[in-house]
């Protein structure tokens, strides 16, 4: 462990040294004027820089380094402080600076879309396309009030952009991706309308077979996914719109850490949204939105022979109300109201009686759980300028009222009354920014959580877990010049941290107190008008104060280091990923995306990529673990129900060996 992470360290020193002394010229993008990132047709191989305090805001239409698989956690893996916990070739679970499950609060386009599945294989960004969102922004640590219940790791929002049409027209986008072991992406974009109207419309495709690890052993993970989305809007004057959505997905997918095939992973939502603005001296905004979705996922073991089969569905509607306030020049403030209230249920076949898929699906469906939420929310900005530079202070306070009832095991309900809030100072000097802020929330158990057995007693759900207590200090430094420098360090102590524990005899939760600890580093640095480079680090640390041990599926250092050269319509990048060893674990421990299996061992990979653009067509291109080695992430699930004849067996689910793709852009 040690030898690798000096060697990594030395490796990310050495491209960061030289930099600082450049640092008195413009950046590029501000020598051509240009809107931050949307300048360049770089591939995207190392995740975009903070450019704001806390925040990484992305565009997902960018092609990018490894190429994401059709889902929402493929998507996050390619920014610094997130990993994804391996299934197969779709639905990973992600975690962000080792904290996963519902510690990363998913918010789809306003919308909070839950999983289905007891085994996790539908987390709330297996229904997610990113390519057909506007931008996906992920805001760091407990600082944020706004987006529902807060995410004490961090808030992902996966976005789309409202539209306002001056004169009929039309405009859109197609999308074609072909790559290794079947890989096949499409994609259509179309937006039209008129001064007063507007429909938007995407469809997507996804499709993959079985990937191969380095040694040539097949891994189950094909997947096949479709995606349609359509929004009508109505723009009476160029203040106002309300917009009617309409979004809908199915797919089927195998992975290789269980026996159970997922049939059929189905979503349907609608979303009402209204936003007006406003010229008065204390009002600038309302906005609210209105939302229900509904997942049917079906899992089974019927085309094996074994007459296994789950049928598991939830319905979650909701809405919220936002006043966007001018209380006076130098004060922003938001206050809002929001609901939700979702309901989960399943059916299962009973062996002695039933046999197969028809009697699954003729069977009525029981309530598992289901809770309402009941959030108020004041988040507000001050603004202080200085002789030569300028302040922000940030801040904001939730309250949020929980009505939970378990209908299995032991039964019961509960009333959780939950505050979270923040408090932030950013200070901008120069090209520099600085910040520091502090933030708490605190988090109910999930439905995962909740229906592990309590340790006290295996035959009881742990319904009576307490909720979860993150206070966490986050600062940095962020330069934009010629060097572009973000750096982002955090520091927690988590009361109540709910732990999954495999090794009881029963997979269980209960309640330890926890410390955190991390940061992640990046810097990007344009040689001349064709060269740059980038590099980013990234580390997280967790401890398990009430036992004295680690804590589970925390991720090791990492760095990633970009070199890319441009020439009129032509780029090409070469990627170097560095992982270390992870020899801090805790065996069968962790939390409801995985366990630790064992320590893991460091790896290195190489990618190449390329790119040419003329007009509005741009092909893209790469190949990703150029040398074909073997390897799997630290945090990954088993490959215990990896059954592809011929194949060896895995300990953890290994990684794609040499992939090759090519990516089509059109844009009209």
């Amino acid at each position: 462990m040690k030898h690798n992470t000096t060697i990594l360290a030395a490796v990310i020193a050495a491209v960061l040294t030289p930099q600082v002394a450049f640092a008195d010229h413009p950046s590029k993008n501000q020598q051509e004027g240009c809107d931050g990132d949307k300048c360049d047709d770089y591939i995207v191989v190392t995740g975009e820089l903070m450019s704001e305090p806390t925040k990484v805001t992305t565009d997902p239409k960018k092609p990018r380094l490894p190429l994401p698989a059709y889902d929402g956690a493929g998507f996050l893996k390619t920014i610094p402080g997130f990993s994804i916990s391996r299934k197969g070739g779709a639905g990973g679970d992600p975690s962000l600076r080792g904290m996963g499950g519902s510690r990363v609060s998913i918010v789809d386009d306003g919308q909070h879309v839950y999983g289905t599945c007891g085994g996790r294989m539908d987390p709330p960004t297996a229904y997610i396309y990113p390519e057909a969102y506007d931008a996906i922004t992920v805001i760091k640590g407990p600082q944020t009030v706004k987006y529902g219940p807060v995410g004490s790791a961090g808030t992902v929002l996966f976005e789309k952009d409202r539209h306002s049409f001056s004169e009929k027209d039309i405009e859109g986008r197609v999308s074609m991706t072909g790559g290794s072991f079947g890989r096949e992406d499409y994609l259509v974009e179309i937006k039209a309308g008129t001064e007063t109207h507007y429909i938007d419309f995407d469809a997507n495709k996804s499709q993959s077979d079985h990937y191969e690890d380095g040694d040539g052993n097949k891994v189950q993970s094909s997947y096949d996914r479709n995606n349609y989305n359509v929004a009508l809007g109505w723009t009476p004057d160029e203040d106002t719109v309300v917009e009617l959505s309409y979004g809908s997905s199915s797919g089927e997918a195998e992975y290789a850490d269980r026996a159970n095939k997922a049939r059929q992973i189905d979503n349907e939502n609608y979303t009402l949204l209204g936003q007006r603005d406003f010229d008065l001296s204390w009002l600038n905004t309302i906005e609210f939105q209105l939302y229900t979705n509904e997942n049917d996922h079906i899992m089974d073991q019927f085309d094996q022979g074994v007459n296994s089969g789950v049928n598991v569905r939830r319905e979650t509607s909701g809405g919220h109300l936002w006043f966007d306030l001018a209380l006076s020049d130098n004060w922003d403030t938001v206050i809002g109201i929001d609901y939700m209230d979702s309901n989960h249920e399943g059916r299962s076949i009973d062996k002695d009686i039933d046999n197969g898929l028809d009697d699954l699906l003729s069977k009525p469906f029981d309530e598992n759980m289901s809770y309402q939420n009941i959030g108020l929310f004041f988040e507000a900005s001050y603004n202080m300028s200085y002789q030569s530079s300028q302040g922000k202070i940030l801040t904001g306070l939730r309250v949020d009222q929980w009505d939970t009832e378990l209908h299995v095991g032991q039964k019961g309900q509960r009333e959780d009354d939950l505050v979270s809030g923040f408090i932030r100072y950013e200070h901008t000097s120069g090209n520099s920014q600085y910040y520091i802020g502090g933030g708490r929330a605190e988090r109910i158990p999930d439905y995962w959580e909740f229906m592990k057995a309590d340790d006290g007693n295996m035959s009881n759900k742990a319904f009576d877990l307490e909720p979860e207590k993150t206070t966490q200090i986050d600062l940095g430094w962020i330069y934009q010049n010629i060097v572009e420098v973000s750096s982002a360090f955090y520091y927690g102590k988590v009361d109540d941290y709910i732990l999954i524990d495999s090794n009881t005899t029963k997979t269980s939760a209960y309640n330890v107190d926890a410390t955190i600890w991390g940061g992640e580093l990046g810097v990007m640095y344009p040689f001349n008008d064709q060269w740059s480079a980038q590099a980013t680090v990234s580390y997280s640390h967790g401890d398990n104060d009430t036992d004295n041990t680690p804590l589970g599926q925390i991720s090791p250092l990492e760095g990633r280091i970009s070199v890319n050269y441009e020439s009129n319509n032509w780029t090409a990048g070469l990627f170097w990923r560095m992982v270390a060893a992870q020899d801090r674990v805790a065996i069968g421990q962790g939390n409801i995306s995985g366990q630790d299996l064992g320590e893991s061992s460091g790896f290195g990979t190489l990618s190449v990529n390329g790119s040419w653009k003329h007009d509005d067509l741009l092909v893209s291109f790469g190949v990703e673990n150029l040398f074909d080695i073997t390897y799997a992430e630290h945090v990954s699930r088993s490959g215990a129900g990896n059954d592809i004849p011929g194949s060896e067996p895995m300990f953890q689910v290994n990684e794609p060996g040499r992939t090759a793709w090519v990516k089509l852009d059109y844009t009209f």
